[in-house]
């Protein structure tokens, strides 16, 4: 028979490995969110490459030359032509918030620290003073004492304060008292929010305790356009991140997810957005919409109003293909009434043309200085389209344009694929007739990029390093280690994990330094803080001094330590670079240089039940007394 000892180091061995079992559990979603953020990341470093299928007709077209691949890479912008992002400007009104200061106080609001409290006594004795609740949750009133309001509604502070000051002033007492009081709310106590991801100012925020996800972002000054707006997470200690979807609100002015009501110590995170199309044409609001894993082509259409009334029944729809050989775009004609069928997966543009009864119009996308949709007349060319567009005629100018050519995409009636006319600019300019092919209605022509052709771009660095100042960047993809070097290095003050890097005024999150630098980037190199700053449900909330491979512990312990409402076994640690981390019952993450603790509250305990207790507990012992028996049975 086996020792009583080995059976209790077998059960011990046995429970090691569940506990490393829900642990692995626990941290799943977040391996798996930082898996997909790192695939998200290389999707982007990715080159796009596009394949148009054409079909010339050889009888007009002879002297034309024969390409199959076109190179859309770096087509033109269609933001440079007043085509936005759907939906990121609503979070720009900053204004919409000066309402709740009239707003009214929902009678269930709890008073806590922050609070500004009015006494106001008339009649007999004649008093105004308005308090603010501590950071204790008590208040102090001259000749009535210490008193604690914390966790009371207003009308259960009103009649706690009536009682006390009643000790103190006789002429409130009785059935017909000569003096009144009355109660009121002045300033309100903030919650504090921490925004992180793509949003336009990324940190911990105190905000209107009232607050939705849609209010705060507003507040904090909205979303960059990198930013999902279908995919919004609020982090709350202790439970499943919930997930917004504001399309549906800005849509119809229906979502009940964008009303979730933040509260203290939430965490808002905003990923990269994972698609962008592009939807223009015979559109009713055209634009750039993101669109989700559910959404069908009819879906797009109807998120940019639908089309016009001129509409044609088929719309233009650009596919990514993915290969070996890169990112492909395939186009296609789809008939608008089938548009439900097609899934918008991979979707890269959506063009809309209109009937030639109602309009009759070509466009004009890329290198030329002013392109978008013109009206078409019969007999019109391509020098005339280049002549009314602004044109590639001056020479400064014409050093942007790729080969030189342009490529005329035409509507095929036949198939559900266009043609691609290639036109030699050099030779159009030169006065070549076979260049100057007559346009049909609805063409579009597309005048790329010359990928070898940039202006100079500089970037500017500034603080802890040895030369600060503007730079011309070297090399194309030259990386911020590389301009750290050439600025002459760090100095002995600087804190190289706090580096901050803005490009259009917008923070840029850090991975590594090989990050390649575009034109206009800001770099800033700030001074060693020596602190780390922790925040929630602590006792002495602020800053505390730094110190290598100090523990997390260390530092709420040097915080006051944990208060009573503390989830002691999970707080969330956002590091310098805005990396998340969270601690949980089984590991504590390094807490570096500058980084920012939050300790959350526990979450609301629901009554114990002994009867569910004892009866997953006899369970639990049945399933271990099996396993052990089990072992026992092998080894003998």
């Amino acid at each position: 028979m086996k020792q009583p000892s080995i059976i209790l180091k077998k059960l011990f061995l046995i429970l090691i490995i569940i506990s490393f079992q829900i642990n692995s559990i626990i941290g799943q979603s977040i391996s798996d969110f930082n898996r997909l953020k790192k695939q998200y990341e290389n999707f982007l470093n990715d080159r796009n490459k596009t394949i148009i299928n054409k079909d010339l007709d050889q009888n007009n077209y002879d002297d034309l030359p024969d390409e199959e691949l076109i190179d859309l890479e770096d087509v033109e912008d269609l933001e440079d032509i007043g085509l936005k992002f759907f939906g990121y400007d609503f979070f720009l009104s900053k204004d919409s918030l000066l309402i709740w200061n009239n707003l009214p106080i929902p009678s269930s609001y709890l008073l806590g620290p922050g609070d500004e409290i009015i006494i106001s006594l008339w009649g007999e004795t004649q008093v105004r003073e308005s308090y603010t609740i501590s950071r204790d949750g008590s208040l102090y009133i001259e000749r009535v004492g210490q008193l604690s309001l914390t966790g009371k509604t207003i009308e259960q502070a009103e009649k706690y304060l009536v009682k006390q000051f009643q000790k103190v002033y006789e002429t409130l007492k009785g059935t017909r008292p000569s003096t009144f009081m009355d109660v009121s709310l002045g300033q309100l106590k903030s919650i504090n929010v921490t925004f992180v991801g793509e949003v336009n100012s990324p940190g911990v925020y105190p905000i209107h305790p009232f607050s939705t996800v849609l209010t705060g972002l507003i507040q904090v000054g909205g979303l960059d356009t990198t930013g999902s707006l279908r995919n919004i997470q609020i982090i709350r200690s202790g439970e499943d991140p919930h997930r917004v979807d504001f399309y549906k609100f800005l849509l119809s002015g229906k979502s009940a997810n964008s009303k979730i009501k933040l509260q203290d110590n939430d965490v808002v995170f905003i990923p990269p957005r994972l698609s962008r199309v592009e939807i223009v044409g015979a559109i009713k609001r055209p634009g750039i919409y993101e669109a989700d894993d559910n959404d069908n082509i009819l879906d797009l259409v109807n998120y940019a109003a639908g089309l016009r009334s001129d509409a044609d029944n088929k719309i233009l729809v650009s596919f990514k293909k993915f290969s070996k050989d890169g990112n492909n775009i395939e186009n296609k004609y789809i008939p608008f009434n089938q548009s439900n069928e097609f899934s918008s997966k991979n979707v890269n543009r959506v063009i809309a043309f209109t009937l030639p009864d109602y309009d009759k119009s070509v466009y004009i996308y890329g290198q030329v200085k002013k392109p978008g949709l013109y009206g078409f007349e019969e007999g019109m060319n391509m020098f005339d389209i280049m002549k009314i567009s602004g044109g590639l005629f001056d020479k400064t100018f014409y050093k942007t344009i790729y080969a030189p050519r342009a490529d005329i995409i035409r509507r095929d009636f036949k198939s559900n694929y266009p043609k691609v006319i290639p036109i030699n600019l050099e030779e159009l300019k030169q006065g070549n007739q076979t260049q100057n092919v007559k346009l049909h209605n609805w063409d579009i022509i597309l005048i790329r990029k010359n990928k070898n052709f940039t202006l100079p771009k500089q970037v500017q660095i500034t603080g802890e390093v040895n030369i600060p100042g503007y730079y011309t960047l070297s090399k194309p993809r030259e990386t911020l280690q590389s301009l750290i070097e050439r600025s002459g290095g760090y100095t002995n003050r600087a804190f190289n994990d706090g580096i901050q890097l803005y490009r259009d005024t917008v923070k840029v999150a850090l991975d590594n330094f090989n990050f390649s630098l575009s034109d206009g980037d800001s770099i800033h190199v700030p001074s060693n803080p020596g602190v780390v700053e922790v925040i929630g449900e602590v006792y002495s909330p602020g800053y505390v001094q730094f110190r290598n491979r100090r523990s997390l512990k260390s530092y709420i312990e040097a915080a006051g330590g944990y208060t009573l409402d503390a989830r002691k076994k999970y707080i969330t640690i956002i590091q310098p670079n805005g990396d998340v981390k969270v601690k949980d019952s089984f590991w504590s993450p390094r807490v570096e240089e500058g980084a920012l603790i939050i300790v959350h509250k526990k979450r609301e305990e629901l009554p114990f039940d002994a009867t569910a207790f004892f009866k997953d507990a006899a369970s639990l012992a049945a399933s271990l007394t099996t396993i052990i028996y089990i072992i026992n049975t092998q080894n003998n």
